[in-house]
C-alpha cells in the first residue's frame, strides 16, 4: 500500500469494524470475512486490514482450542491423582488440585489479550493508521505480497 495515500473515512470505518468485531469471539470472524469479501476489490487498505483481523481471529480461536484442551488435560490429571490417592491416609486433596483453575485462568488472559488487541488495532485504524499484529501480521504481509 502507498504510505502516502491517505485512506478515507468509509475506508478506515469498514477497517475498524472487522478489527472490533472481534468482541464477539468467534461471530466477529464473520463480520471480519464479510468485510474482506466484499471490500477486498474496493480498496487496497481495507483488503489488507481485514484478512489481518480475520487471521488474528482464526489464531484467537485456535489459542482458544488448545487452551481448552490443557485444562481439559489438567482435570483428567486430577482425576487421575484423586482416584491413585483413595487409599491415602492422609485424606487431603493433591496440591495440584488449583491446576485446573490455573489453565483456565491462563485461556481467561489469553483471550483478554487478544480482545485487547483487537480493540487497539480498530483505534489504529480509525485513525488513519495502519495496523500489523504480532506473529500472524507478517505471515499475512507475506501472503498478500506473495499474490
Amino acid at each position: 500500500m502507498d504510505e502516502l495515500k491517505r485512506p478515507t473515512q468509509d475506508e478506515r470505518i469498514m477497517a475498524a469494524l472487522s478489527h472490533g468485531a472481534i468482541v464477539l469471539p468467534t461471530w466477529g470472524i464473520i463480520l471480519a470475512t464479510i468485510v474482506w469479501l466484499t471490500q477486498r476489490e474496493k480498496s487496497e487498505y481495507v483488503r489488507r486490514q481485514a484478512i489481518q483481523a480475520v487471521a488474528w481471529q482464526v489464531a484467537q480461536i485456535g489459542a482458544l482450542f488448545l487452551g481448552m484442551a490443557c485444562y481439559m488435560s489438567t482435570v483428567f490429571l486430577i482425576i487421575g491423582a484423586v482416584i491413585a490417592m483413595d487409599g491415602s491416609p492422609s485424606g487431603e486433596p493433591p496440591a495440584a488440585i488449583f491446576l485446573p483453575f490455573s489453565a483456565m485462568g491462563l485461556v481467561f488472559l489469553a483471550m483478554f489479550v487478544f480482545i485487547v488487541f483487537g480493540i487497539v488495532a480498530a483505534v489504529r485504524v480509525l485513525q488513519g493508521a495502519t495496523f500489523r499484529y504480532p506473529v500472524v501480521g507478517g505471515l499475512v504481509e507475506k501472503y498478500l505480497d506473495g499474490q
